[in-house]
């Protein structure tokens, strides 16, 4: 891969490194994390508006914000798509066990060398225009590199955070799709629905499609008073025959009509059985994701907020059998009590840790949480359920270091 940067990389595009998730996260570890820190207060549009004028032009991108759904929306969008033939770049995040998972091309994670390459074009811009881009800034230029070198691709564009002041908002989308709003992020988003309702609003542009996924009533009150009268948007309500999905949950169900709607706005020659044939295979990792074993059934999801884990429980106790466990952990800034509120009285919980300075350490949870047994990762809560079957849930992290610890890391389910 050939990519420089500051001394501790190398001075010139002339320094050649080997084409591996290594090389690639040494890379945009130039660039600081606050997804790894959990510190978001500095996020801004300035810089990568700033950057991109440097860079290839990609096409209006498919832009999905909200709190719950996103990832999957886009997944879905892509293999309606897919169904049709089309060309795909989808820039998605976090990854679960693999890097690469964040930029997908037709519907499979990019290649190292693809990835090397468009890394190598960005940092020849970097050299030419320095600019101090962030960790999500660099990967989120190394996607418009991937959309910008695809004749007739379609580019879908997960938002990391918020909206308004998301990488994806320096791009003006083709269509937005706004998912299933709840608490999360208040800290930087605002303390009400209404003021995370704004700052996810706030990818949309006049004139261009807009769709709303199912909310609950509290999230349509939020959203419509953010939204100017004269506003057009397409609700959609989830309803009638439920459709065939891998992808499980009721939950799903909504997420399938909001990307079936959106896939229609950017392709309006859409075919509706063909579309929903593609999205009844498309899978995603931590997505409740079943893993059979000999004497187990695990059920991985990725849920952080209390609404995600209720969804996530349900699906465990329709899927598990009885006495299964919540192996359950959480990161530091996420809100705990709305979190275990969502935990029905009779699961049995067990806390788990994860290697991320973003997790919860076992002191630092609710008193009436302290009593469940602790372990300190993934692979002690394992071994130490040998029989049961376990809902592994609370953290994109954790689903990603269970995945690998059972062998199905860096695979796309479905």
């Amino acid at each position: 891969m050939p990519i420089a940067g500051p001394d501790a990389v190398g001075s010139s595009l002339a320094m050649t490194i080997a084409e591996t998730e290594v090389a690639l996260a040494a890379w945009l570890d130039l660039g600081v994390n606050h997804e790894r820190g959990g510190t978001f207060a500095a996020i801004g549009l300035e810089r990568i508006s700033a950057f991109l004028r440097h860079l290839p032009t990609p096409p209006a991108p498919l832009t999905v914000a909200g709190t719950k759904g996103k990832g999957s929306t886009v997944r879905l969008v892509e293999a309606a798509l897919r169904a049709h033939g089309l060309p795909t770049v989808a820039f998605t995040s976090p990854h679960v066990s693999c890097l690469n998972e964040r930029w997908r091309i037709d519907g499979e994670p990019a290649n190292w060398a693809v990835l090397a390459a468009a890394a190598g074009t960005v940092q020849a811009v970097l050299d030419q225009h320095p600019a101090e881009l962030t960790w999500f800034e660099r990967s989120f230029a190394l996607a418009v590199v991937l959309a910008a070198s695809r004749p007739g691709v379609h580019f879908l564009c997960e938002v990391g955070l918020g909206g308004r002041l998301d990488c994806a908002n320096a791009l003006d989308a083709a269509v937005v799709v706004i998912t299933h709003l709840s608490h999360d992020h208040r800290d930087v988003l605002g303390p009400t629905l209404s003021h995370i309702a704004r700052e996810k609003l706030a990818v949309a542009r006049v004139g261009r499609p807009l769709v709303i996924a199912p909310q609950t009533p509290e999230g349509c009150v939020a959203i419509r008073a953010c939204l100017p009268p004269e506003r057009e948007a397409q609700w959609i309500v989830s309803s009638g025959e439920p459709v065939s999905l891998t992808l499980d949950g009721a939950h799903q169900q909504g997420n399938a009509a909001a990307a079936l709607a959106a896939a229609a706005a950017l392709y309006p020659a859409l075919d509706r059985n063909r579309a929903l044939a593609g999205m009844a295979g498309a899978g995603l990792a931590a997505r409740c994701q079943v893993i059979e074993q000999p004497a187990r059934r695990l059920l991985i999801d990725g849920a952080h907020n209390g609404p995600s884990l209720a969804a996530t429980v349900a699906v465990a106790a329709a899927r598990l059998r009885p006495g299964w466990r919540l192996i359950l952990a959480l990161a530091s800034d996420k809100e705990v009590e709305e979190v275990l509120a969502a935990i029905p009285p009779e699961v049995i919980v067990r806390r788990c840790g994860y290697a991320s300075p973003r997790a919860r350490g076992a002191e630092a949870w609710p008193a009436r949480a302290l009593a469940w047994p602790w372990h300190a990762d993934i692979g002690a809560a394992l071994a130490a359920e040998p029989d049961a079957d376990l809902c592994i849930s609370g953290s994109l992290y954790l689903a990603g270091e269970a995945l690998r610890a059972l062998g199905h890391g860096g695979r796309l389910p479905g």
